[in-house]
């Protein structure tokens, strides 16, 4: 019995250390599941941070890439600004420029508008016409139109000697802007042989290849019927001959050509706003924009041209009214030494007018830049009347002769550039609203798209939800400290329900956390799309009208080819349709 005993109580001892033993490993247990506990809060917190880091990032992409695209817009606006501001500032001084250095031109200029008036009225007296044309002799020692002025004044006063010496001497300073100056002055006067004399060596200077500015302003005089009978049989075969001759040479005719498809290149209207969403949403907008300022553009030439028909004069009505101005215009036409300081108004005049917009006036100007070219061929002359009588030194009739004249190449010209509008017209609407990139030819697919973008945010959503992947680390551990726990309940000590409970509480934070970030998630990929789809029928609608709109400026070529296939010389000079037809 002593054995048995010692044996109990030796056995007791031990269960004594066993237990003691087993309290210290739940009490370490404990701790460990405080420290999980503690873990696993903070690892959420981390989670958390990043998910928000994410969200900040793409915030901040987003609103980076509305940043860049204001300071785009920005910069364009600030350039468009200060070139409008020193263009402003250029013509002033180039003005001003002009006037020192050939302000003194422009008041012989308007003497021989003067004089000119004066030899029909005889208000002014012969001693007064001799000192004032004399005076400007002296002061405008190299300007051809000086000694011109002092030889009609001589004239008039049938001083012969000084006349031929002033005729001498403006023919030696411009041989051919005198000539065509007496021819003029001598039809005015209704001296036929004089005038036809000057006319015929007038003619003498002509190269087609290199005709003065001037040439144009004569044939409107004597296709109008000005001259006498025998300048238009001189006129109609000089012509024909000049046009059989350029249009048989390489090159000419295709020069005109690709000016005409630059010139209505340049002609098309301002952009406006009205596709914000998708000048916002389109990644091809620039394609789109572009091509409907190109359709835009058949309008404005449509009116362009109607502007020539409706505004030609009729030249035999009031010859002597018409040919005053022709002549006129001779007088008063730049020189060829101010030509490139009004080629430089221009330029500034056009950055003005289109609001700093420095590359469309660099644009239009090389489309004008011919007319300020001192000696160009017969075609070129054509061409340059056409675009910008004004510039030029012509009217508006011999605009519409211009035009007529050069009527083929036209045609050809507005067929190559609406055949090239054509080809440039993007086949669909290339859009990308919140990563979702999709196409539509005209918005009649408007359901499909819609659906496919359902889909988009389907799979978008089960991808943000697959990265917040179940918890099972924590849910493991967790479930690990409470086995622990309901093994030690089972053995009897009361202390284990204490990891039995931080396990439990473990893994159900755990996954109330996860059920929570995939509820947010959700929440906020339903917020994107439904302004995503806002934004899709926003964009649709206006490729609807983008599309219509587009169509229905297309669909104006047609006119504008008749147009220019119905316009003849005989619309223009009545008084001599036999002689433009021939000329054609």
């Amino acid at each position: 019995m002593g054995d048995a005993s010692d044996l109990y109580d030796a056995i007791y001892k031990n269960l004594d250390v066993i237990n003691s033993n087993v309290a210290k490993i739940n009490s370490n247990v404990v701790d460990i599941g405080e420290g999980l506990v503690k873990v696993n809060a903070n690892v959420l917190v981390v989670s958390g941070g990043v998910e928000d880091l994410n969200q900040r990032q793409g915030i901040l992409e987003t609103d980076l890439q509305k940043l860049a695209t204001a300071f785009a817009d920005f910069v364009e606006a600030d350039l468009k600004h200060k070139a409008l501001a020193l263009a402003e500032t250029r013509i002033g001084n180039l003005r001003q420029e002009l006037q020192i250095r050939f302000g003194f031109y422009a008041e012989i200029r308007r003497m021989a508008t003067g004089i000119l008036q004066s030899v029909d009225t005889g208000i002014v007296s012969d001693a007064t016409l001799r000192t004032a044309t004399e005076e400007v002799a002296i002061k405008a020692p190299g300007y051809w139109l000086a000694p011109a002025l002092v030889a009609i004044a001589s004239w008039i006063r049938d001083d012969r000697d000084t006349c031929a010496k002033a005729i001498r001497e403006c023919l030696k300073r411009d041989d051919y802007k005198s000539t065509l100056f007496f021819m003029l002055v001598m039809r005015r006067l209704s001296r036929k042989e004089a005038s036809l004399g000057w006319l015929e060596r007038y003619f003498m200077h002509q190269n087609p290849y290199k005709l003065d500015r001037e040439f144009i302003v004569v044939l409107e005089a004597i296709t109008a019927g000005a001259f006498p009978p025998a300048s238009r049989q001189l006129m109609m075969g000089q012509c024909k001959k000049w046009l059989d001759q350029l249009t048989g040479s390489e090159g000419f005719v295709e020069e005109q050509r690709s000016q005409w498809v630059a010139f209505f290149e340049a002609s098309g209207p301002q952009p406006d706003d009205r596709y914000p969403q998708l000048k916002k949403f389109a990644t091809n907008w620039a394609l789109l924009e572009a091509s409907l300022r190109a359709a835009r553009t058949h309008a404005v030439l449509h009116a362009f041209f109607d502007g020539i028909l409706t505004s030609s004069a009729d030249l035999s009505k009031e010859v002597k009214v018409q040919l005053d101005e022709i002549l006129s215009l001779l007088v008063s036409n730049f020189d060829d030494e101010e030509l490139p300081w009004h080629e430089k108004v221009r330029l500034n005049e056009l950055i003005i007018q289109l609001n700093g917009d420095e590359k469309s006036a660099q644009a239009m100007i090389a489309t004008e830049k011919h007319v300020f070219q001192q000696n160009v061929d017969f075609l070129q002359l054509l061409t340059n009347a056409a675009f910008n009588p004004e510039l030029a030194g012509a009217t508006k009739t011999t605009q519409a002769l211009a035009v007529s004249i050069s009527q083929p190449w036209i045609v050809e010209a507005y067929d190559s550039f609406t055949a090239q509008c054509r080809s440039k017209i993007p086949q669909a609407v290339e859009m990308d609203v919140d990563g979702f990139k999709s196409s539509t030819k005209d918005g009649s697919d408007e359901k499909t798209l819609l659906a496919k973008q359902d889909v988009f945010y389907s799979q978008l959503l089960r991808s943000e939800l697959a990265k917040l992947s179940f918890p099972f680390p924590m849910v493991a551990i967790g479930g690990l400290i409470g086995l622990i726990g309901l093994w030690g309940l089972l053995s009897d000590f009361p202390i284990s329900a204490v990891p039995l409970v931080i396990g439990g509480i473990m893994g159900g934070v755990a996954i109330h956390n996860n059920q929570k970030a995939k509820a947010k998630v959700t929440e906020q990929v339903s917020q994107r799309k439904k302004a995503a789809r806002g934004v899709l029928r926003a964009c649709i609608a206006e490729a609807v009208d983008y599309r219509r709109e587009h169509g229905a400026e297309d669909m104006k070529a047609e006119s504008v080819r008749q147009l220019l296939t119905s316009i003849t010389a005989e619309d223009f000079s009545s008084h001599s349709k036999d002689v433009a037809r021939n000329i054609i």
